[in-house]
């Protein structure tokens, strides 16, 4: 595992200490890395997402009948 190091500022570093012993968390190193997970995760299938939809947007070009016939006569 890499690790790395982020500076916060003193109040936001008592407040993250607050949150992970009022959810039980390990370590900050765990919440921090939940939390970078779950944006990644999220990213991924945002862009999935984003994906599907230019695909389906193509099908009604891609499937056009109309244009089969029209270079159906010069191929």
């Amino acid at each position: 595992m890499k690790s790395i190091t982020i500076k916060l500022p003193e109040d936001e570093a008592k407040e993250l200490d607050e949150f992970i012993k009022k959810r039980n968390f390990p370590s900050k190193s765990e919440f921090i890395r939940n939390i970078i997970i779950e944006k990644l995760d999220r990213n991924r299938k945002e862009n999935l997402g984003w994906m599907v939809l230019a695909e389906k947007s193509m099908e009604e070009i891609w499937n056009n009948k109309k244009d089969d016939k029209i270079w159906s006569k010069y191929i």
